[in-house]
């Protein structure tokens, strides 16, 4: 190499340098068989190690040995990708997971072979969890923390689909908060507001994994009950009317509120095609619960 070539390569080298430990990203080069020839300032500066520390040891080394073997099998991904690859990954920052999106991609030699892994990766952590947070605004009802309508149809009907498909009992229970107006109108909204979350609270505490709760709109909510015929939908709603019968609300204006719920049970039948169907059957037996009185039960009967 002559001098202009090895200066030339060293401005590079330099140039290089500068860029990479004034980004923020985190950069880092590992051999073949993972072990650290380069890191930048970010590197060193996030996992709290000199740069000396890094090169010659391998993640297996340095990190946590789960975090270690999913960074070395992304690697080996990468070294086969000639476009590299783009995963998202966790790193040990603080004491705690944060998250990153990396970018890791093959670096080769002039005879076209594979010598090293380059890594460049980006904290995501607040993006995460701003994206959590989207998440449950678009599936959360804001003053009950239950489904909303939209996530609870979206469920429902992948909850119908799996049922006909694999003929397992299916229910839905439909629940209407007796003279719930009344409430509003008697003891203001707020009231209205606790009783709301409260009764939201005490069928939450009522379910299994599988079950789905949600909010269909004003006074009225909706269970989806999988593997569960009418018979034992109606037990539940029986022990959740007992339950309801001892909670009490203390309106602002010193006055004690007690709350009755009407409700309507629907089982799945061969002859419903969707989610919209069997809600709808429970409806209608929602409505006669109302129409006999209210704080009652009544299941769908077919004609």
């Amino acid at each position: 190499m002559n001098d202009m070539g090895y200066q030339e390569l060293l401005a590079f080298a330099l140039i290089f340098k500068a860029i990479a430990d004034n980004s923020r990203a985190v950069i880092g080069v590992k051999d073949v068989d993972g072990r650290y020839i380069y890191v930048n300032k970010e590197y060193t500066r996030l996992f709290q190690h000199t740069y000396d520390y890094f090169i010659g040891r391998t993640d297996h080394e340095i990190f946590p040995r789960a975090i270690a073997d999913s960074y070395r099998t992304t690697d080996l991904q990468a070294q086969k990708r000639p476009e590299g690859i783009t995963v998202e990954e966790q790193a040990p920052v603080n004491g705690q997971l944060s998250d990153y999106l990396s970018i890791k991609f093959p670096i080769h030699d002039d005879a076209g072979h594979v010598y090293a892994t380059g890594v460049i990766a980006t904290d995501i952590t607040e993006l995460k969890r701003l994206q959590h947070e989207l998440r449950g605004l678009a599936e959360r009802d804001e003053l009950t923390d239950c489904y909303n309508r939209r996530m609870l149809f979206e469920i429902g009907a992948c909850e119908v689909r799996s049922a006909q498909r694999y003929d397992y009992p299916l229910s839905v229970m439909m629940f209407d908060l007796d003279l719930f107006k009344q409430i509003n109108d008697t003891h203001g909204h707020a009231a209205g507001d606790q009783v709301l979350k409260g009764f939201a609270g005490l069928i939450t505490s009522e379910l299994r994994k599988h079950d789905t709760f949600g909010r269909i709109g004003g006074e009225e909510f909706a269970l989806i009950l999988p593997h569960t015929p009418a018979e034992n939908a109606l037990m539940l709603g029986n022990r959740i009317q007992q339950q309801l019968a001892h909670c009490r609300v203390l309106a602002d204006n010193g006055a004690v509120v007690q709350v009755t719920t009407s409700i309507g049970i629907s089982q799945l039948h061969p002859e419903q095609a969707d989610f919209e169907d069997l809600l709808q059957s429970a409806d209608g037996a929602l409505y006669q619960a109302k129409v006999e009185g209210r704080n009652c039960i009544r299941m769908f009967r077919r004609p």
